[in-house]
């Protein structure tokens, strides 16, 4: 579940309907899991407390990915060709398993609905119907596509930052403004100033036609 959510503080409920999902595997399970035990773990469950995920997804055997959906995560799912079962918990997470499911390389789950019937589910979906697992290896192909290998792309900006002393020419302009700027205070103040005087005029109109059906209203009684 990614480095801000720990495994290890799953609720038990949710902990133990995982668990009973991957009980029904005949596959191996292998989990990041942040302590060294783990109440009622199935035969089939390997818990590791750090796992390098790049190295794992490229073994052949490896049939699928069960993640929260990170960025990360998905573009090495991706990269290998693997389809995934996704349980986003927040941020660019909900929108990356909805690109994953609409591209049908993914089964997204709620955390609210996790259980091990929704898990067994997306298990059986993902492990079964070839239709994931070959669009999956459709999305990889296209991302793989690429004029120059990555590494070499990444040695060649490197190479030019060296060449160009730093490449100021590409440095960010934000990075120059002065904080006033950077939080946009000088459009705050702008805008204050005008919804100011904006108020101001509409205030001096107020009075001044309230002063003026006074003055009328007085002249009217003097005269009676």
């Amino acid at each position: 579940m990614g480095s801000n959510l720990k495994s290890s503080e799953l609720p038990p409920v949710t902990r133990d309907e995982i668990l009973k999902a991957f009980s029904k595997l005949k596959q191996n399970v292998l989990w990041k899991w942040e302590t060294d035990n783990m109440p009622g773990k199935p035969k089939n469950v390997k818990l590791m407390k750090w796992l390098p995920q790049s190295d794992v997804l490229a073994h052949p055997n490896v049939k699928a990915l069960i993640s929260h959906g990170g960025l990360l995560s998905t573009m090495e799912s991706i990269y290998y060709g693997l389809p995934m079962i996704g349980i986003p918990i927040f941020s660019d997470q909900k929108m990356n398993m909805a690109i994953a499911t609409s591209y049908g390389y993914a089964v997204r789950i709620h955390f609210q609905e996790l259980n091990e019937e929704t898990l067994s589910s997306a298990l059986h979906q993902v492990l079964n119907d070839p239709k994931y697992r070959n669009n999956a290896k459709k999305r990889s192909s296209i991302m793989r596509d690429r004029p120059i290998k990555p590494m070499d792309n990444a040695i060649y900006w490197i190479e030019y930052v060296i060449r160009h002393q730093g490449a100021p020419h590409l440095r960010y302009p934000g990075m120059d403004l002065t904080w006033f700027q950077r939080n946009l205070l000088d459009v705050v103040a702008f805008v204050v100033v005008m919804i100011s005087l904006s108020l101001s005029v509409i205030f001096i109109i107020l009075k001044r036609i309230i002063k003026r059906n006074n003055s009328k209203t007085d002249a009217r009684k003097k005269k009676n």
